[in-house]
């Protein structure tokens, strides 16, 4: 993988101006075309869409080169997503190709999408891995006019803010960032290019940018939960052309809801999770229930105390002084609370350990101390932005109630389509993704599992 100062060795140099100087006759020749090699540097932040290199998965087929990797749908003439780093050592002064190819590579049952059939359509042959990322080499550039890379993008969608965000980009390359990014098309319109009826058109692109400061290692050892994240969702559309990019940015959990793709799947769960719900230019905490536990001091607990943790899955550190987590038995109406204090920075742990008895040995160090006594199999666990005690059986919904489980099979409140799974005095609820995959849906983000109590 490249290194953050993105230098080439005289091998690789030597291998690349032989590849230039053979490419006129190269260029027709079928699958040899464009050598395909090595994915490792280009996907590193995963498959989103765990695409196979199997011809017979027309509709998610994983394409690798040395300047991208993508997913390649047949049926919609198109990537699903491409993927590729940058840095400022892939900006060069090779001449832009002023041709597009089609791609050979692909399965011989795939359609070959030709450039004729975007002529008189209205759309632009709309790059996904940008012309302007790879002008190190005249060869590296031609790679990325092979039409498996073009999606259609409305001339105002293309030659607006999404080139106004591939200017933005290159110009964090050339900062001295290394920058991990995918991009795709979504929502699609159910039309098709008429020349040939095979492209789909997209409602929107979108694209992910992951900004890596210099430093050594690889790139992905350097992102880290306060890493940059730019998301954008351009609407594939005419009279936009003078729109800023800013108006666009979104998160990546709002392009992964769009999609049905996993996005940075290579990153610990937990800084994965942070990463996606980023809105580039917005901080903001997000403060979520990521463990239960209400067998503490009984026959066989590991620890002596109940307890509750919580967990910072978002950008900026939250200010818990006007907090508090509510316990109600799983169908009661009358609530026991303990009130918070403090501050809790994201990607951190806040616990709170609650009553407790003579079995197990002590918790870490908590943040706060209460004397709720959870029942260990099944209950009501509410975390509150006031400290005014709830009154109501289900209070799932209510502005207060910033995060809620109801666990065990007779709890009467929960989020989502049921309570989450029962713990018991050996085990706890946890909450998938080191406790920051939050979907408000209980059973599905919480399982029974190890208890585990973290408070940093």
């Amino acid at each position: 993988m490249r290194m953050t100062t993105g230098l080439r060795t005289c091998s690789w140099r030597a291998k690349t101006m032989a590849a230039v100087a053979a490419l006129s006759v190269l260029l027709f020749l079928p699958a040899a075309s464009f050598a395909i090699i090595n994915a490792t540097l280009q996907m590193q932040l995963g498959n989103p869409s765990a695409a196979t290199t199997n011809a017979a998965n027309t509709n998610n087929y994983l394409m690798t080169r040395t300047v991208e990797a993508l997913a390649y749908a047949n049926p919609l003439g198109q990537p699903r997503w491409t993927s590729w780093d940058l840095t400022a050592a892939d900006m060069g002064s090779a001449v832009r190709s002023t041709s597009f190819y089609v791609d050979t590579n692909l399965p011989t049952a795939f359609y070959r999408v030709k450039t004729t059939d975007y002529n008189n359509s209205g759309f632009d042959r709309g790059h996904m891995c940008v012309s302007e990322d790879r002008t190190d080499t005249t060869n590296n550039n031609k790679m990325v006019f092979l039409m498996s890379n073009i999606v259609p993008q409305a001339p105002d969608n293309n030659q607006g803010p999404w080139a106004s965000f591939e200017n933005y980009c290159q110009a964090l390359a050339v900062a001295g960032n290394e920058m991990l990014i995918v991009s795709g098309p979504s929502a699609f319109t159910g039309g098709t290019l008429l020349n040939s009826n095979k492209v789909a058109i997209p409602g929107y692109t979108w694209k992910i940018a992951v900004v890596v400061p210099a430093g050594s290692g690889t790139a992905l050892s350097r992102i880290t939960a306060d890493t940059r994240v730019i998301a954008l969702k351009v609407p594939n559309v005419a009279g936009i052309r003078s729109v800023p990019w800013t108006n666009y940015v979104t998160s990546a959990q709002q392009i992964q809801t769009d999609t049905g793709y996993t996005f940075f799947t290579a990153l610990s769960s937990n800084v994965a999770a942070i990463l996606r719900a980023k809105v580039d230019g917005v901080s903001a905490p997000k403060v979520v229930i990521s463990q239960v536990y209400g067998g503490g001091g009984n026959a066989g607990a590991p620890y002596k105390n109940d307890f509750i943790e919580l967990f910072n899955a978002g950008t900026a550190t939250a200010d818990l002084g006007t907090y508090a987590v509510q316990y109600a038995a799983a169908t009661g109406s009358t609530w026991s609370k303990t009130t918070l204090t403090g501050t809790l920075a994201p990607g951190k742990y806040y616990l709170i350990q609650e009553a407790g008895g003579t079995n197990g040995v002590a918790l870490p160090t908590p943040q706060a101390t209460g004397t709720i006594s959870l029942a260990a199999t099944a209950g009501k666990v509410a975390l509150t932005k006031t400290q005014t005690t709830l009154a109501v059986s289900n209070p799932v919904g209510l502005a207060e109630v910033a995060d809620f489980i109801g666990f065990g099979t007779t709890a009467n409140a929960y989020e989502g389509t049921g309570p989450a799974p029962a713990p018991s005095n050996t085990t706890a609820d946890l909450r998938a993704g080191g406790g920051a995959t939050d979907t408000n849906n209980n059973p599905t983000d919480f399982t029974a599992g190890t208890v585990n109590p973290r408070n940093n």
